[in-house]
Order: structure tokens, then sequence, then C-alpha cells
């Protein structure tokens, strides 16, 4: 399923002045009185999630809904356990067959290393010609001929098994004249030119990509991108520049010269494209620590400034935010749990704790933390969050124990836990007065957090008399 996700996950530009009605409908007792959202990933490059719509099923278990879209999209729909792919076109009807529900369970909901099972919805009214069972049908025959013809095609240049290949493929789908399902089936067979070449970094690039149209709703588009251009700074252009680009990358203005660098190349004189590149390959280079997270921060940052690209301009924002998540002095993610929200603790150091009172860990830290409170109250609020799989194993202990500090249980914002990256229990999280993060994870009761209350402690009396 990993492959699946790396061929599929494709980004989407919603313009509704544009748009074009697709009526997605079907039957499915199962899911009766269920919400089902169907979402979007925003990019291909961070998976950013966002919610087209969503729908309740009537009782009888059937539904209709209406969307407007402006060019083919893949959408997904979580469904419990699953989580269901299905590529629409503008104008078309869907008769969708969703799975048997089955809801995640209390444990999985609050299993931080738990992952859906993602499949291809099936569509009943459709012909083998659909762009959905014609992407399947393509990805059946490419995925298996690669894992077992691997080293009759990696670098095997003009004596790669897959050029015959594409030549049967091509004329096997060449009735299919649906112009994405085209495009995809070059990408795809593009990779099997790219494992026989990879060091020709110019061959593919002339054939897939220069002065060609950017096709980023088209998932084997930038599943290719992704192999040709991930690593561009730190591979193929830091030889070609390689004095250029060290002296950029001491600037100060490190994105302009970038800019003007690749400008010099016919391949990148779209300058979507070469803003694009910057981007992902900078992203690329911080991951794998070649750039230090003040510099990728930097380019960034300028080239959202500059460009005028809504898509380049959010993909910045969204790599920028995947860099500060649970850094220091960058805010923390919000939540609302009943009457506890973090807005209500601006003004005060929060020591935040996500905790299941039935682990023996949490009860231990839990006298500790009483100890901190009765100590450091008046400086730092305290919240534990219990992610009890059963509420009635928390309900029972909140109604046995006294604690003087609030314990509230997660209910349905399980998403916090991806959120704050938690991984055990407990997980201690430090939140300063502005809703930022101080440490996190921050150190438990029973490893000299008191130090850091302290010192906090110890700056509140100086602020304080200095008023």
């Amino acid at each position: 399923m990993k492959i699946f996700l790396l061929l599929f996950l494709s980004f989407i530009s919603i313009n509704l002045s544009l748009a074009d009605t697709v009526r997605i409908y079907g039957t499915n007792k199962t899911y009766a009185g269920s919400k089902i959202e169907i979402k979007y990933h925003t990019d291909v490059f961070t998976y950013s999630e966002k919610t087209l719509t969503d729908f309740t099923v009537p009782a009888d278990g059937s539904f209709s809904i209406n969307l407007d879209i402006n060019e083919v999209t893949l959408v997904f729909l979580p469904l419990g356990v699953y989580k269901g792919y299905l590529y629409l076109e503008p104008g078309k009807e869907y008769e969708i067959k969703l799975p048997p529900k089955k809801d995640l369970s209390p444990v999985q909901k609050l299993n931080p290393f738990f992952e859906l099972d993602e499949l291809l919805i099936g569509v009943a009214n459709v012909d083998t010609k659909d762009l959905n069972i014609a992407i399947r049908t393509l990805d059946d025959k490419i995925d298996p001929f690669i894992n077992q013809n691997f080293h009759k095609i990696y670098r095997k240049k003009e004596n790669s098994v897959g050029i015959a290949f594409s030549e049967e493929v091509r004329l096997e789908y060449n009735e299919i004249s649906n112009p994405f399902f085209q495009d995809y089936l070059t990408y795809r067979l593009g990779f099997l030119d790219y494992l026989a070449y990879p060091n020709l970094f110019s061959k593919i690039e002339e054939k897939y990509f220069e002065n060609k149209e950017i096709k980023l709703n088209n998932s084997a588009y930038t599943s290719l991108y992704k192999k040709q251009y991930g690593n561009f700074l730190t591979g193929y252009f830091s030889q070609v520049e390689t004095s250029e680009l060290s002296l950029a990358l001491k600037s100060e203005d490190t994105y302009r010269q970038i800019y003007e660098l690749m400008r010099n190349y016919p391949a990148y004189k779209n300058i979507q494209f070469r803003e694009l590149i910057i981007a992902t390959s900078v992203f690329d280079a911080f991951t794998r620590k070649f750039y230090s997270q003040n510099k990728t921060i930097e380019i960034l940052t300028q080239l959202k400034e500059h460009s005028t690209n809504q898509y380049n301009q959010d993909l910045c924002e969204n790599y920028i935010r995947k860099i500060t998540h649970l850094q220091s002095n960058y805010l923390a993610p919000d939540f609302s749990i009943g009457k506890f929200k973090l807005a209500n603790y601006k003004g005060k150091y929060l020591y935040l704790n996500f905790c299941n009172t039935e682990s023996y860990p949490c009860l231990q830290d839990f006298k500790e933390i009483a100890k901190l409170k009765k100590q450091f109250g008046e400086h730092v609020e305290f919240l534990s969050i219990a992610c009890d799989w059963e509420v009635s194993k928390y309900l029972e202990f909140t109604s046995k124990k006294s604690i003087d500090w609030p314990i509230v249980h997660i209910g349905d914002q399980q998403h916090l836990l991806g959120e704050y990256n938690i991984k055990a229990f407990p997980t201690y999280i430090l939140i300063n007065p502005e809703g930022k993060i101080v440490k996190a994870p921050a150190q438990g009761p029973k490893e000299n957090i008191q130090l850091e209350f302290i010192k906090i402690a110890r700056d509140a009396v100086r602020n304080s008399s200095r008023k």
C-alpha cells in the first residue's frame, strides 16, 4: 500500500468559477447515520488535508452528494479502519461501492502507530475504459513487472527490458483516449526510463519535463518529478553550479541568487516550475540535514514573498509549518476539549500532560505533578488529557481519585495525538504564556522539570518587582 500512496496522492486546486458538477451516490446500510467526509490533499508534497464536503448517510443507507471540481481530482474518504480513494472527473456521476463499515476500536483510535487500510473505492456504473479502472489495471501491470525485473531494468540503458514492455503497454492502452490517463501512462512508463538511466539527469529532464505542461494533479507526473528533482540542489545542480551555489547559500538573499542561477537554463524558464523545484529541493535538503532550519525557512519565506503563484505560496507555507511544528518559540497546536481550550491559558505557562489512567508510570507521575502544582501553581497551569481506551475507566478513576488539577478525557479529539506527536504515555509539553512551545516533549515530573519551573517563578518575581 505504500507504493500505492506514492503513486496516487495528488494536488487539486478548486476554482468554483470554472467548476463542473460531480455526483456521487450509492447505498450501504452499514453506514446509516454515519457522517462521511470527502477530502483531498492540497499538495502532493506535504499531504496537507482539506475537506471538500461532508454528508450524513440517511437511515435507509442511500446517499447522493454533488461536488464542484474543475479538473480530475483524487479524493479520499476516511471510512473507519479504511481510507478509500477515488478519481473524480468533472461532469461525471459515480455510483460508489463502499466497503462494509468497520469502525475504529477505542484502542485503534488512541494508537499513534495504527495505519488505515488504503483501498480504491469501487464504482458500479462504469466500463473498463473508466479512469479509475484503467489506472488500476495499468498499475497492476507495471508494478509487478518492475518488482520482478528490476535487475534487468536498473542502469541497463538501451538494454533495459522496460523498453519493449513500454511499447507493448502503449499499444494495449492506445484505445483509451482520456487525456489524463494518457498523461498518467506516459509518466508511469517514464519511471522505467528513469530506472534505466538514473545518472542521465538531462536525458530524463528533456524527455519528460523541459518545456512541458506542469501536471500537478496527475500523481504519475508528481511521482516522477520527485524522483528527478528531489535532491536537485544537493545533487545535479550542485555539480554544475558548485561555486556559485555555494556563494548563494552564504548570502542573505539565497533564494533570489538560486532563482537567477536557474534562469540561465532553458529547462527552467517556466517561473512556476523554477520556483517549484527550489521549494521542493530546499525542503529535501533540510530533511537530509544538508541545510539548517534557519536557512531553509529563510529561502522558503523569500520564495513565498516573491512568488505570484498561489500553489507555490501555499506549498512554502505548508513546508514552513512542517519544519516549525512543535519547535521552540512557535505556536503550539490548538486544542479545544469541552471548556478546556489552549486560548484559556494565555498569560500563564501550561504544563500539558497526555496520559492514560490505567498506566502505572502515569499514576506514579500524578503524585509528582501534585507536588509541582502545590509548589509552582501560582505561575504554571497544569492540564492532563486522559487517553484511556475506555471512557468508563477514566470516569472510574476520576470518581475515586482526588486530583487538584484538571484531567479531561480526549473524547473525539484523537487527532491531537498526531498534532502533538504523542508516541507514549505519559508525554509532557511545556507551553509559554503566548501559546508557543517551550519544549515538546518536555521533561517529566521526575526528570528535573523543576529547574524549568524555578526559572519561570524567578522570572515572574523579577518582572513583578519591576512594575
